[in-house]
């Protein structure tokens, strides 16, 4: 009984993510989404259907073989490192601080149980075979055990205390476990006892796999290919060819077999390791892949990996291809025209641009060169700076991009323009440089300043500011004829990456080391603000005097309400991709770009809700607003209204669906009513908080609805 009564509350939160997944910030590209992947799983009868999982909680699932991808919200925001299919219908998940999920597929809906694994150690890796024994393996030596599919898992008496990453077995009784320092350890009594086994290597190994006829492979550091064809007594050293670091090893009958790692590789060998040759895919140098693995039952291969790459091959001696929409580089800006029309600007010349607020990207190229700042001024003209003193501009609405002659082979990394003729750029070296014929020509302007800028802006054709490295802050009144360096009594030496005004008064500076600046007297005198995050701040955008967003490193974005004063992140769901630029239409619709092809939107302000916005507070409609700050730590406030009498119940819910807290309980009158809800002594993690009202007038029907909400600690 208490295990039906479980699933039904999952199911029920499941469903209350559903709803409401599209609130806040969501992906535009890469499709399906760009968190790394770690693991992917396909198999048995129904072949099509597939996992992969990865950063914060990320899960998609496929039922046509990968062409095309759901994201699943799984009520997570710990990290997934393994995912294995046990069956068409029976899938398991590992993760971070001992995070185990069961998840039987309905086909079209979920069952999704959380297990007790009995620790809060990583988990690394989980595997089973047709018996129904599944192991898994993590942190300081972790091995976990179930003869029951997961209903009670128990731990192995392991005497080793490595990191284990990887755990393989091809029956209930024996299994191979790698980890740190080249260690290899096994078992032939169902993991009741544990022996070492000696390996010719000292790097770490990340994967070990066995093959038919108990070949063995371990996989690690520099390159490290390790064979075994004697059960692991002894180990031998294959000639990989590279010095990559090597993530996974998949060996695919007796003789063929592939590994994945670190500069996007992927090795292929179909005669026993002899050789190992490099298949082409078009994941980058820069990029690792964590995981390969076969389809069941045909050639097929699939590889994950950073950014939510997906590559898929058709057999031995074939090529990756990517199972990906949209470009997986850079994109450096964005700037917005209105709710519907945005363009982009990145890596080698990419150009995007939407026409229907992100639904469609239209890509292309415009240069061979890094694009590394895009400004409209209209919908029809605008104008991308890059590497090497590059400017493209366009008078058609990026259909047609001409090249302008910047006077400079400075790398430009800022451009902006008050109308059609009079614009600035701004670069390394100091460098600066006008135009008032709409780049028709531009003129060489001098800084005060040696240091490399990365960011202007100007309020009028005479009044702007640029910034760049330490901290530096110059001034003009006279449209740049003369710069002035401003005294900000900076606590640090900060590389400011992004500059501005909402008008001559008011203005912000955000840069490295989550630094943030702003003023209120024309740059008279500026004020530093602790935003709350160490992260990067590589870009600052207000679209009136109070509301304002800024965006960095590992996903963060911060919004602040009150003109710069305060800040609170927001929950973006990009895990540890870099946000390089953030531009909004209105206070409700905006985007954010970084690596990885990058692109993620809000419809809603990126998902906080002021409680104070409400212009009549007392209406004919029942509203639950979002909790705010979301996230939060330790406390936020939940505000609703209603209009007119009834019995109120306001109760927080863990991911799980226990009631954690009744906050109200009781009868209101007609009203707007908010309430603070301190979450100390609870972990982080996603709650879910329900308002009940029950109308006085009989007959009327009731009022429910339910929000998600994330602690952070």
């Amino acid at each position: 009984m208490q295990k039906f009564l479980l699933f039904i509350n999952l199911y029920f939160i499941l469903s209350i993510c559903n709803c409401i997944a599209q609130s806040g910030w969501s992906w535009q590209n890469p499709y399906p989404q760009g968190n790394a992947l770690y693991s992917v799983s396909f198999v048995s009868t129904v072949a099509d259907r597939g996992w992969a999982v990865g950063e914060l909680g990320t899960a998609i699932y496929t039922t046509d073989g990968g062409v095309t991808w759901e994201i699943i919200d799984l009520g997570t925001i710990e990290n997934l490192n393994c995912v294995y299919m046990h069956s068409d219908t029976q899938v398991f998940m590992v993760g971070d601080n001992g995070l185990i999920l069961y998840i039987y597929d309905n086909g079209g809906s979920f069952d999704i149980t959380q297990q007790n694994s009995n620790t809060t150690e990583n988990l690394r890796s989980i595997t089973s075979d047709i018996n129904g024994c599944p192991w898994i393996a993590g942190d300081n030596g972790t091995v976990l055990r179930s003869t029951d599919m997961g209903d009670i898992w128990t731990e192995q008496n392991v005497i080793y205390n490595y990191n284990l990453y990887s755990l393989h077995n091809i029956e209930c009784t024996s299994a191979w476990a790698a980890g740190l320092d080249g260690f290899i350890m096994k078992t032939t009594d169902w993991g009741i006892t544990w022996s070492y086994q000696p390996t010719p290597t000292n790097h770490h190994l990340f994967s070990v796999n066995i093959g038919t006829f108990q070949h063995i492979r371990a996989v690690g550091n520099l390159g490290t290919i390790l064979l075994s064809t004697d059960e692991g007594a002894t180990w031998e050293i294959e000639t990989s060819g590279t010095n990559s670091n090597l993530k996974d090893v998949h060996n695919v009958g007796y003789a063929r077999g592939y590994t994945v790692g670190t500069d996007g590789v992927i090795l292929e060998t179909s005669d026993i390791g002899q050789p190992w040759v490099q298949r082409n895919s078009i994941a980058s140098s820069t990029t690792t892949l964590y995981d390969v693995e076969d389809k069941y039952g045909s050639d097929e291969m699939y590889v994950v990996g950073h950014y939510g790459i997906i590559l898929k091959n058709s057999g031995v001696g074939t090529d990756f291809e990517s199972q990906n929409r949209g470009t997986l580089d850079w994109i450096f800006s964005i700037d917005v025209i209105n709710k519907d029309s945005a363009y982009a600007v990145g890596r080698d010349g990419i150009y995007l641009k939407t026409t229907d607020a992100g639904v469609t990207w239209e890509e292309r190229t415009i240069s061979t060169l890094d694009l590394r700042s895009v400004y409209f001024i209209n919908k029809d003209k605008g104008w991308a700076v890059g590497d090497d003193g590059v400017i493209k501009a366009t008078a058609n609405g990026g259909e047609n991009w001409g090249t302008q002659n910047s006077g400079t082979t400075a790398d430009l990394n800022s451009v902006h323009f008050i109308n059609e003729n009079i614009g600035w750029a701004v670069g390394d070296y100091s460098e600066i440089i006008h135009t008032t014929n709409g780049g028709s020509t531009w003129i060489h302007q001098t800084s005060p300043t040696p240091n490399w800028l990365y960011g202007v802006y100007f309020v009028n054709n005479t009044t702007g500011w640029a910034v760049g490295l330490d901290s530096t802050i110059i001034h003009t009144t006279d449209g740049g004829q003369n710069w002035v360096r401003q005294i900000t009594n900076a606590s640090n030496g900060f590389r400011f990456g992004s500059v501005y005004f909402i008008d001559e008064m008011h203005g912000w500076v955000v840069g490295i080391y989550g630094s943030i600046f702003l003023t209120t007297d024309g740059s008279n005198t500026w004020q530093e603000i602790s935003g709350g995050s160490g992260e990067s701040l590589n870009s600052v955008y207000f679209v009136d005097h109070n509301n304002g967003w800024a965006v960095g490193d590992a996903g963060t974005i911060l919004r602040s309400r009150d003109g710069g004063f305060t800040w609170t992140p927001q929950y973006t769901g990009v895990a540890s991709n870099t946000l390089a630029s953030v531009c909004f239409a209105d206070t409700s619709n905006g985007w954010a770009v970084g690596d990885g092809g990058t692109i993620i939107h809000t419809s809603d302000g990126g998902g906080i809700v002021n409680v104070d916005e409400i212009d009549d507070p007392i209406t004919d409609t029942y509203i639950l607003l979002q909790n705010y700050p979301n996230p939060f730590n330790p406390s936020t406030t939940i505000s609703w209204q209603q209009p007119e009498a009834g019995f109120a119940s306001l109760k927080i819910y863990d991911i799980l669906g226990r009631e954690v807290i009744t906050l109200v309980n009781e009868g209101k009158p007609a009203g707007e009513y908010d309430i603070e809800f301190n979450a100390i002594g609870l972990t982080s993690g996603i709650y879910f908080y329900q308002l009940k009202v029950y109308k006085a007038n009989v007959g009327a029907g009731n009022f429910i609805e339910t929000k998600k909400m994330i602690l952070i600690k």
